[in-house]
């Protein structure tokens, strides 16, 4: 797998769970140290009021609802290349459920505002979960159906890209209808009051904002749509663009095949490096 990883899917999920480690960046700068702006130290100053001016602009207004696009819809092309979603998702399951647990203890312990309920790890595992759940009762479907009759793999293959491809286009109308815009959501901080616990999973609901919230939907929508395009794009399991592929890439394509590591150390990183500058520059 590794000679034959396509890299511009490393590319541009590498891109993604980058800007997400800048975003969570920008986020401490701007409020768990926002103190550092009447600090007395310029550079320190700057640096928080970079990531307050960051985090109320514009820029990530339309920025971060663009990434998180691209890192769904690149999660569901690469369904193509996994040999058990199943199993998968419910790797990736367990390791959120620990999120949840050490995040809890870690707020409960030191009073540090870090608690996730249901964030993007949450939803990712759920939503391949939920495509792998698809996946195998599409497989058992048309093995039923060719014992009877041989059925061509080209038909399967469109067939099935069709039918993903209209989950996607109902689940953008259930977006739609029954949440809040992303944009909104991450921009001015709206959610639905629908004083109903168990709906807070899918769509954006006030008690469920903790550290991180990623409600299935939108998101699921993305998912879908990228898994739509794998067979498709990928039947051959080879890149688009052999000719493009190089080391000026590495930058974000490597990043891109350790992405899980990269979203569960990050924070921890930077808040790292964040606290001992203040040590240090403060006392």
């Amino acid at each position: 797998m590794k000679k034959s990883r396509i890299w511009e899917l490393d590319f541009l999920r590498g891109f993604a769970i980058v800007m997400v480690t800048f975003d969570h960046a920008m986020y401490d700068l701007a409020y768990v140290f926002s103190s550092w702006s009447h600090s007395g130290k310029p550079v320190l100053a700057a640096m928080s009021e970079f990531g307050q001016a960051y985090m109320n602009g514009e820029t990530r207004f339309f920025w971060r609802p663009a990434f998180l696009f691209l890192f769904f819809c690149i999660s569901g092309i690469c369904t193509a290349f996994s040999h058990n979603n199943l199993i998968r998702g419910a790797r990736l399951f367990v390791v959120s459920a620990a999120l949840s647990v050490v995040t809890y203890f870690v707020q409960e312990i030191f009073g540090f505002d870090c608690f996730i309920l249901f964030g993007v790890l949450h939803c990712l595992a759920v939503i391949t979960l939920a495509y792998a759940v698809f996946d195998l009762a599409y497989t058992l479907i048309f093995k039923a159906i060719e014992k009877k009759r041989a059925v061509s793999p080209a038909l399967k293959k469109w067939l099935r890209a069709g039918i993903l491809l209209a989950l996607s286009v109902a689940f953008f109308l259930i977006q739609h209808y029954y949440n809040v815009r992303l944009y909104d959501a991450f921009g001015s901080g709206k959610a639905i009051e629908y004083n109903n616990d168990f709906r807070g999973l899918f769509f954006f609901e006030d008690s469920w904002w903790t550290a991180d919230y990623f409600p299935l939907f939108p998101y699921i929508a993305f998912f879908f749509l990228g898994a739509a395009f794998s067979e498709p794009l990928y039947a051959k399991r080879k890149s688009l663009m052999p000719s493009l592929d190089g080391s000026w890439h590495y930058v974000f394509s490597v990043p891109g095949r350790y992405s899980l590591w990269i979203y569960l150390g990050g924070q921890l990183l930077a808040l790292g490096f964040l606290y001992t500058l203040d040590a240090i520059l403060l006392g």
